[in-house]
């Protein structure tokens, strides 16, 4: 009876032992938990590490693996890890829309992540339908709000030159570029943008075309695309005078956004056109700090220009649908959203998703409240035809799969390089394809009919906001 005992006791000590080792083996695979996360933020270089570290040390069984990749090559990265089926856990990205992911089935769903009470944390039209949303469906965690473009002017160089005028009108920026390159003997230009970053040209030409021709781009009233307009026209045309009067540097076609801005950091122009983010990039990558900024010149002295609120699929972040560790991945998110956006404040993003009130930290700039001022003067509400029939976004998709290779900024850089000499025949034909491509999409998804686009009651400068929709 004993040695029975005996065997009883010893095999449950065993059991105990292996059960014990199961558990440590367990515990050990989740130390070995690793997410990689893709970032093409500039800034996201700085403030990334920080947070991760501090999450890792937090939950020591979840390490995070960054890859910083360049946003000027990234495209080839994320369509070869699309054709790979080979995306990261997460990524953020400007290769391809949040529609087109979804359309695709390539992303998570993030509804726990923001819940009602979280959501109200966020700037007004964040989680709009076709921002961060589709459907019932959170999919892209909002980093930024959006974006917007300005002109940043170099303080040093107006100095030296003796130059009080910042322009704020066509022909005042004109007569400043000229006067400049004249008085630095051609040796400092006016302004400066990168020009083979077609992302940067074909938004700032947008928005400097909406004082003349409100319905640039998107006409909401008639629903249907409007390119060889007013706006269009004439902002090409004066940029085309610049460069003839040497108040736009030569150097603007063969440099992208990147080079532009050390160009101006380093004073061979005295303005460049980029976006809200520069500022911070001038700062922290260029070590300059001798700058201001101010709304795009317009053409007339009370000239309105305007930008489309939205949040973009750069302005945030997708986790993958094939992600093997979602638990894991929302651990992290939720870190993120209780504690991201108070560094990215400490680092100078001006334009965080979140209500910059509700977020303790301390900018490291002062311009950073012009390039707020702007950018909620700039950016707002526009009617989203996705508020009023949901499958509008299958119309969308289409005509982004078949319209033109080309726009308008590669049409602009034509221009200024001699390569097009009709201007608006080149956006004649831009804008008669873009709308074939909408017409065809119309017609082969009868469930969205052109009313869908069409908003009789928009009143251009002014917010379309989701009550407007009802």
């Amino acid at each position: 009876m004993k040695r029975k005992l005996v065997v009883l006791l010893s095999a449950f000590l065993l059991l105990m032992i292996l059960a014990a080792c199961q558990s440590e083996e367990a515990d050990g695979d989740r130390d070995e938990v690793t997410l990689e996360l893709w970032n093409n933020l500039a800034s996201g270089s700085t403030f990334f590490p920080k947070l991760i570290e501090e999450f890792e040390a937090e939950n020591p069984d979840i390490k995070i693996e960054l890859n910083n990749v360049n946003v000027e090559s990234s495209d080839a990265e994320y369509q070869a890890a699309i054709s790979d089926n080979s995306l990261p856990d997460m990524f953020i990205t400007d290769a391809f829309s949040m529609n087109e992911l979804v359309d695709l089935d390539l992303v998570h769903e993030l509804n726990s992540v923001f819940p009602e009470e979280a959501q109200e944390e966020y700037t007004e039209g964040v989680f709009d339908e076709g921002n961060t949303r589709i459907g019932d469906n959170i999919y892209l965690f909002p980093i930024f709000k959006g974006g917007t473009y300005m002109m940043y002017y170099n303080k040093a160089v107006l100095d030296d030159l003796g130059i009080d005028t910042v322009p704020e009108t066509w022909d005042e920026l004109l007569a400043v570029g000229k006067e400049v390159y004249e008085k630095s003997d051609g040796n400092t230009e006016g302004l400066i943008f990168g020009g083979t970053s077609g992302w940067l040209v074909d938004a700032f030409v947008q928005l400097m075309a909406t004082e003349l021709s409100p319905e640039s781009r998107m006409d909401y009233v008639n629903g249907e695309y409007s390119f060889n307009n007013e706006g269009n026209v004439e902002t090409i045309e004066f940029l085309k005078e610049m460069l003839d009067e040497h108040a736009l540097s030569q150097l603007t076609l063969e440099t992208n956004s990147t080079v532009a801005r050390e160009y101006f950091a380093v004073g061979r122009t005295a303005f460049l056109i980029d976006g809200n983010w520069t500022g911070q990039l001038l700062e922290d990558e260029n070590e300059f700090s001798d700058w201001g900024v101010v709304q795009l010149p317009t053409k007339n002295p009370d000239g309105k220009q305007y930008g489309e609120f939205g949040v973009s699929s750069n302005d945030g972040m997708f986790v993958s649908n094939n992600t093997e560790h979602w638990d894991e991945v929302e651990k992290f998110l939720i870190f993120l959203r209780d504690n991201m956006y108070e560094e990215l404040v400490n680092v100078g993003e001006a334009t965080i998703a979140k209500e910059f009130d509700l977020v303790d930290g301390e900018a490291p700039f002062e311009q950073i409240e012009d390039i707020q001022d702007i950018f909620s003067t700039m950016s707002i509400q526009v009617p989203n035809p996705l508020a009023v029939n949901p499958e509008a976004l299958d119309v969308q998709l289409e005509v982004l799969k078949n319209g033109p290779d080309s726009s308008p900024g590669e049409i602009l850089m034509g221009y200024l390089t001699g390569q097009v000499s009709d201007l608006e025949g080149e956006l004649e034909a831009y804008e008669s394809a873009y709308n074939k491509a909408f017409d065809d999409a119309l017609e082969a998804h009868e469930s969205v009919t052109r009313e869908v686009f069409q908003f009789p009651d928009w009143v251009p400068y002014e917010p379309y906001t989701e009550e407007d929709h009802q």
